[in-house]
């Protein structure tokens, strides 16, 4: 009580720009308030509390003149804010939950899709084009494959069909690619040079949400596809005189 009243006091004086005389002098008013509440004798309510009988006496006045107030002062038009903002907070919860399981939806699309077999073989036909054998090696081939063959044997073989059939200057796909679950087989028409052409059975196999070349057929060795193999040239001899 004394602290609120002290505080009052302080408030009033500040927001009236007192000066420091006034601050001064309510300073030495509230020490004489204090002591003349320190002189005020207490009742004996506050000494052993509020009985039951006037307790009760007091909350029924109040509730008296609570209803008193509200019939004298009715609540004017209606308040539907209660209302408004339930509906608001369903709108938003629905909308929420909406983007929520849209995004898990399209998370799980995402890691449960299969990439297409056809790109992977479309950049593998596309680095044989450029010579990029070092790169087909490493990239595109499975595992089985690198296994059953060094990375230079790959190499030779492929630069000495370059050699023999001409590098290979277009690559058609034929039909649409037959694909399992774990496996994709793609047919193509190879061009090497200007006048070879034949036709190559890519077999992948998926590993890992990643397609690699399972058997490369007759990339680098079209005669298997019936291309006849090409007659080396037969280099002159020297002749000796006698």
């Amino acid at each position: 009580m004394r602290e609120r009243t002290r505080r009052r006091v302080v408030a009033e004086a500040q927001s009236h720009r007192a000066t420091p005389e006034e601050l001064r002098d309510a300073s030495k008013r509230l020490k004489e308030i204090e002591g003349e509440l320190r002189d005020l004798p207490l009742s004996e309510e506050a000494k052993k509390g509020e009985p039951r009988e006037q307790r009760y006496a007091r909350l029924l006045r109040l509730r008296a003149m609570r209803e008193e107030f509200v019939g004298d002062n009715p609540i004017v038009g209606d308040h539907p804010n209660g209302l408004v903002l339930s509906v608001v907070m369903t709108i938003a919860s629905f909308m929420v939950c909406a983007f929520c399981a849209g995004t898990v939806i399209f998370g799980l699309q995402i890691l449960n899709q299969t990439p297409n077999p056809s790109d992977t073989a479309s950049a593998y036909w596309q680095a044989v084009e450029a010579g990029n054998y070092g790169q087909i090696y490493s990239t595109y081939l499975s595992s089985t494959q690198r296994v059953s063959s060094q990375q230079q044997d790959f190499i030779t073989n492929a630069t000495q069909a370059d050699t023999d059939y001409g590098q290979v200057t277009a690559f058609v796909e034929q039909g649409q690619p037959v694909v399992t679950k774990q496996q994709a087989t793609l047919v193509y028409k190879i061009t090497r040079g200007s006048k070879v052409t034949y036709k190559c059975t890519l077999t992948l196999v998926l590993r890992g949400g990643t397609w690699y070349i399972d058997n490369t057929d007759s990339s680098f060795a079209p005669s298997l596809a019936g291309v006849p193999t090409p007659t080396p040239t037969t280099q002159p001899t020297a002749t000796t005189s006698s």
